[in-house]
C-alpha cells in the first residue's frame, strides 16, 4: 500500500501526457476491436461534454453526420478506417484544448496536486484509492476537475439518498444512462439495476469518483468493493478522516475486506496542521491565485488574513475564505462608493469587519482580533 509521505515523491516524476484518444496505428487496416473501442470512446467523450454528432460533423466537414452515426452503429463502409482515425484525432485535439482551458482556471495547490497524483495511480493500476482530509480544503473542486480530465469517468457526490446501496446504485445507473423496468417487486428492480451497472462497467476501465464518501453507510461501501471486484473499474474515494477511522483494520475487523482493497490511502493534510507543529497547507501564492481575480484585488494584509483563515483546518479553510471574501467585497464596494463590476481592493479591515459579525462567541471574536494583528504584522514585514 502506498504510504502518505510517498505521494509527494511521486509528484516529482515527469508528468505523463494523458491521452483522451484511443491509441491507433497510423497506417493499415484497423481490427474490429479497434474500431469498436475507438467509436465507444468517441461516444463517451461527446456525451460527457454535452456535444452532438452534428456539432462534431460541422467542425470536421468530413466525415458527415450520417457517416459518423453509421460508424457508431458499427456500420463500416469504404474509408471507414480513415474516418475513425479522423474522429479519434478530433477527440485528442478537443481534449487538449479543454485541458489548457482547465489549467488556466485551476489553481495547483498541494491538495490539488496530491489528489491528481492519487487518481493517476488508481487509474493506471486499476485499483481503489482513498484521499482523506477535513472539509473545505478543496477536495470537491479536485473531484470535479478529475471528472473533466478523464474521459468516460463517473462522478458522484454523495448527497441525501445516495448513502445506502439502493440509492448509490440508482445514482450510478443514472450517470450511465441506464433505464430499468419499474414493474415487479422492488427487490427485483434493484437487482436488475445492479446487474445492468455491472454489465456496463465490466472491463471498461472507467474511473469512478466518489466525493463525500464518508457519508456512505457500510452497505454502500461493500457495494463499491463488489463493483471493483466484479468489473475491475478503478475507484477513487474522497472523504474526511471519519471514513478511515471506520474501515482501518485495527478499528473494526469486519471492515477488513473493504480496507484491503485500497492500495493507495493518502492523508492530504499530514504534516500541514499548524496547531500540531506543521506548516501552512496553502501558500500565499495559492491565496493570491485563488482570490486575486479581477475586478477584485487583495491588499497585502488581506492576503495574509485569508491565509490565516485557510490554516484553520477543520473549520472551513478555503470554503470559509470564499464566504468571507464574498461579503467583504460588498463591504469594500460600499465603503469606497463603488458599483458592481468596478475594480475594488479588499483589505484585512473589510475581512475582519465581516468575520466579527459572523462570529457571536467572545472566544471566537478573540480569534478574529488575533488574526487581524498577525496579518498586519506579516504584511508589513
Amino acid at each position: 500500500m502506498t504510504q502518505p509521505n510517498e505521494i509527494t515523491d511521486i509528484l516529482t516524476d515527469q508528468e505523463r501526457i494523458l491521452r483522451a484518444a484511443w491509441m491507433l496505428p497510423n497506417e493499415g487496416p484497423l481490427s474490429d476491436a479497434q474500431r469498436r473501442q475507438t467509436m465507444e470512446n468517441f461516444r463517451q467523450y461527446i456525451s460527457q461534454h454535452g456535444l452532438t454528432v452534428e456539432q462534431v460533423a460541422r467542425q470536421l466537414g468530413k466525415p458527415r453526420q450520417t457517416t459518423i452515426i453509421d460508424l457508431m452503429k458499427g456500420v463500416y463502409r469504404s474509408s471507414a478506417d480513415d474516418h475513425i482515425r479522423k474522429l479519434n484525432m478530433w477527440v485528442e485535439q478537443h481534449a487538449r484544448q479543454r485541458a489548457a482551458s482547465l489549467a488556466d482556471k485551476f489553481v495547483s495547490t498541494k491538495v490539488a496536486r496530491d489528489v491528481l497524483t492519487v487518481a493517476r495511480l488508481v487509474r493506471e493500476n486499476q485499483t481503489m484509492g482513498l484521499c482523506l482530509g477535513p472539509t473545505g480544503i478543496g477536495k470537491s473542486r479536485c473531484a470535479e476537475a478529475l471528472h473533466e480530465k478523464y474521459v468516460g469517468s463517473i462522478y458522484i457526490r454523495v448527497i441525501t439518498g445516495y448513502h445506502h446501496p439502493k440509492g448509490l446504485t440508482h445514482a450510478l445507473a443514472c450517470r450511465l444512462g441506464l433505464r430499468s423496468d419499474h414493474r415487479g417487486r422492488p427487490g427485483a428492480y434493484y437487482q436488475m439495476q445492479i446487474e445492468k451497472v455491472i454489465e456496463t462497467l465490466r472491463d471498461s476501465s472507467r474511473l469512478l469518483i466518489i466525493d463525500e464518501a464518508h457519508s456512505l453507510n457500510d452497505g454502500a461501501l461493500e457495494l463499491l468493493r463488489d463493483l471493483h471486484d466484479t468489473t475491475g473499474v478503478p475507484i477513487l474515494l474522497l472523504a474526511t478522516k471519519d471514513l478511515y477511522d471506520r474501515i482501518r483494520k485495527d478499528a473494526d475487523p469486519d471492515h477488513g475486506q473493504v480496507y484491503s482493497r485500497f492500495d493507495v490511502v493518502h492523508h492530504l493534510t499530514q504534516g500541514y496542521d499548524i496547531y500540531s507543529g506543521g506548516k501552512a497547507l496553502h501558500t500565499m501564492q495559492d491565496i493570491r491565485d485563488l482570490y486575486n481575480e479581477p475586478p477584485v484585488k487583495l491588499s497585502p494584509d488581506a492576503a495574509q488574513y485569508l491565509q490565516d483563515v485557510a490554516k484553520m483546518l477543520g473549520y472551513g479553510s478555503l470554503r470559509s475564505c470564499k464566504m468571507l471574501l464574498r461579503n467583504a467585497v460588498r463591504r469594500a464596494r460600499k465603503r469606497q462608493e463603488l458599483t458592481d463590476g468596478e475594480k475594488v481592493t479588499v483589505t484585512a479591515d473589510d475581512l475582519e469587519w465581516v468575520e466579527t459579525r459572523l462570529r457571536q462567541e467572545s472566544s471566537e471574536r478573540d480569534i478574529v482580533r488575533d488574526r487581524r494583528t498577525r496579518s498586519a504584522g506579516l504584511a508589513s514585514s
